[in-house]
């Protein structure tokens, strides 16, 4: 019977994919898609498993029905009152999913710090530098995408959580290709996830398990053990001050379990893993902090331009087009002599640096217009929220992938008697969206759940994505990380119309409210929705096991005064358009006999259930303060907040659909293709909501646009 259960993903076949065919085939096929839903399930099981290691780096569940104590450590007061008002069972279980997380959150941070040192250590050649890019026919530039493959070996295979890190990595398509092409991986980036390799390491349990010449073989490389657990619990950071080296703590949240007399040392913490770093020099006594990291990040990039000519991160790929261009064919983007004269006058005057962050700063004296403008937002994208060497906070990143991965594993595809048949549709549904995007373009398109798997296999053999998307649309299209919640539900809306009007087919097949409502259902589609019910196929996806929209990108929006006085009119009458919808719809399914699920919704975080009125929240997380660098679920909107984009870099201020920094996210064209949710950018611009890298701006996971 087993057998059976498995047989699915027991005999999967895997054809090398040909980068340059325009049929989708070439680069994703029911077998990959079914070797992904594997390594999502072994990712997940991953999961648990760190979070339910009782006494892992110190955090033990006992420490639970103190959990007060922590958040008053913490200085978390809402939560307190909330629990204080509950009992201490209820209590114990807050505590409780609070050090689960917090394990998984540090076992996430030292597994992009593993993830960085073996990047390094495949890297083929050196950095790119302004004469490859001038180069016509480079093939460290203009030719990257169509050079060779690496052939993966099983030796060569990382352990699993660096496998989830890379799997993330390449989940924001753009800033893959452009870290790629930064750090010499000409063959890497075109190799893309070894999926018969995975296939055969992954067994019916998902247990990730690979030779022994493959351990010796990471540990040479990178001199990491192979599992994340027994890796040093201190790091090696280099003084900002001074030449001096020192040791740092991955955390300081860490408690003896048979303590007697407990001080309570809060979950936040100040490790290099924790959510608040900070550290004070043996030699010099200056402290570093999280946000000196991302400006140690910056003057290293910058020195990197000034003496060995390597062009900064978010300048290398055209920000219309996503593609690697001479610059005599992109007159209008940002020169790297431009850049450099920048910095160089910056950095000339104490004084200058003093005032990078004020309206004199930087870019102050200098006039930038057009593509130029966007290009200097993609290059400070990858400083804010982000002190990492690649394009986005990998960390962040990994969080929000995870609400897609717990989805994919509640759904459960893998295991269903029909499983071929779904990935044979899903991959039909993931053309006809491609479909949308060429015929509107500057629309934000936000895929469902099961357009999200066949999207994100595609992105995950990276050659053929890019060629496929550069054929079908002109543009290597991006992948939304970050996207407000309200500005999904418009986009969605706009999405299920238009595909419906455009191939006379169901979009969302669920059956939760949501999708009921006629938000979704006008009078041109009813017949659709109504055909879907009497069939079959609705009664196999109950709303909670349905390809409903994805949401792993959605997240709450932190807006300045200014900006809540614009949006906030907006936001209420979303809501309140949503609770009408609701009435509807649930009225409509009593006149024809149908049972209507409930409005609010219910997750499961580290074995307890919570409420959530759907459809599409951002995770609610227990104090966003306690992970690896920022809240991976906020952007803060509004010129002058923080992480978003400089004032005087977003050009006439006319954003085009979707967030700072995607596939034309900010240009010169219409505003506002989904409704107004808050410019991104600090300008007057009506869409765009959020960004990928790590703050205001820069591509992502989520939603394709151009």
């Amino acid at each position: 019977a087993s057998e059976d259960v498995n047989a699915a993903f027991m005999n999967l076949s895997f054809a090398r994919s040909t980068a340059e065919h325009i049929d989708v085939r070439y680069g994703i096929s029911e077998d990959s898609c079914l070797a992904h839903l594997k390594l999502l399930h072994a990712i997940q099981a991953m999961k648990e498993d760190i979070g339910y290691t009782d006494g892992l780096w110190n955090l033990w569940d006992s420490r639970g029905k103190w959990a007060l104590d922590d958040l008053r450590v913490d200085g978390d007061w809402p939560m307190i009152r909330l629990l204080e008002k509950t009992n201490s069972a209820t209590v114990m279980k807050a505590g409780h999913v609070r050090i689960r997380e917090k394990r998984w959150a540090l076992f996430i941070a030292r597994a992009v710090e593993r993830y960085e040192t073996w990047w390094h250590s495949l890297a083929e050649t050196d950095m790119l530098t302004e004469k490859d890019m001038a180069t016509p026919d480079d093939p460290k530039y203009r030719k990257f995408p169509n050079g060779h493959k690496l052939r993966w070996k099983e030796k060569m295979l990382p352990p699993l959580d660096v496998l989830m890190v890379l799997h993330t990595h390449m989940l924001n398509p753009r800033a893959f290709l452009e870290d790629s092409m930064r750090h010499g991986m000409g063959t890497f980036w075109p190799a893309g996830m070894p999926w018969e390799l995975i296939h055969q390491a992954i067994d019916t349990e998902f247990n990730y398990n690979v030779s022994d010449q493959a351990k010796i073989h990471w540990v040479a490389k990178t001199g990491h053990r192979w599992r994340n657990q027994d890796d040093d619990m201190t790091k090696i950071l280099k003084c900002p001050f001074c030449p001096s080296k020192y040791e740092v703590p991955w955390t300081t949240c860490g408690m003896k379990e048979d303590v007697k007399d407990i001080e309570f040392t809060g979950l936040i913490g100040n490790g290099y893993g924790d959510g608040k770093f900070n550290h004070r020099c043996p030699d010099c006594q200056n402290e570093n902090y999280k946000e000196l990291l991302s400006v140690s990040k910056f003057v290293s990039d910058a020195s990197a331009l000034l003496v060995q000519s390597v062009p900064m991160p978010g300048t290398i790929l055209d920000p219309g087009s996503g593609r690697p261009e001479l610059e005599n064919k992109a007159p209008e983007r940002l020169n790297m002599n431009a850049v450099r004269n920048m910095i160089q006058d910056t950095l000339s005057s104490v004084k200058k640096i003093r005032n990078i962050d004020s309206d004199k700063g930087l870019f102050a004296r200098y006039q930038i217009h057009g593509w130029a403008g966007i290009t200097i937002r993609k290059m400070m994208s990858r400083y804010w929220l982000n002190f990492s060497p690649f394009g986005l906070d990998l960390c962040a990143a990994i969080m929000r992938q995870g609400v897609f991965i717990e989805k994919m594993v509640n759904i459960d595809w893998l295991h269903s008697p029909t499983a071929r048949d779904t990935m044979t549709r899903l991959i039909v549904k993931y053309e006809r969206f491609v479909q949308i995007m060429k015929k509107h373009p500057g629309k934000v398109v936000v895929p469902t759940l099961d357009i999200d798997l066949a999207w994100h296999t595609h992105q995950l053999i990276p050659s053929h994505y890019y060629y496929y998307t550069v054929s079908k649309t002109g543009k290597f299209v991006d992948h939304d990380d970050k996207i407000d919640e309200d500005k999904l539900s418009r986009c969605f809306e706009w999405t299920t119309k238009t595909y419906q009007d455009m191939f006379g087919a169901v979009y969302s097949e669920c059956t939760c409210w949501y999708c009921e409502s006629e938000l979704l259902g006008m009078s041109t589609n009813e017949k659709l929705s109504e055909s879907f019910h009497k069939s079959e196929a609705a009664e196999t996806f109950p709303p909670d096991k349905s390809p409903h929209i994805s949401f792993h990108n959605a997240v709450n929006t932190v807006e300045t005064a200014d900006r809540r006085r614009v949006t906030a009119r907006v936001r209420a009458r979303q809501r309140q358009w949503l609770d009408q919808e609701y009435k509807k719809a649930a009225k409509r399914a009593e006149k024809k006999g149908r049972e209507f699920p409930p409005k609010e919704d219910y997750f499961t975080l580290w074995g307890a259930q919570y409420t959530i009125n759907g459809p599409y929240p951002f995770h609610p997380w227990f104090t966003p303060a306690l992970y690896y660098g920022w809240d991976p679920y906020t952007i803060h909107n509004g010129q002058g907040a923080w992480g978003n984009c400089a004032g005087g870099t977003c050009g006439n201020g006319g954003i085009a659909a979707g967030s700072c920094g995607g596939p034309g996210g900010c240009n010169n064209g219409n505003g506002g293709t989904c409704g107004a949710s808050g410019a991104g950018c600090g300008g007057n611009g009506a869409g765009g909501a959020g960004g990928g890298g790590g703050g205001g701006c820069g591509g992502g996971a989520g939603c394709g646009k151009f």
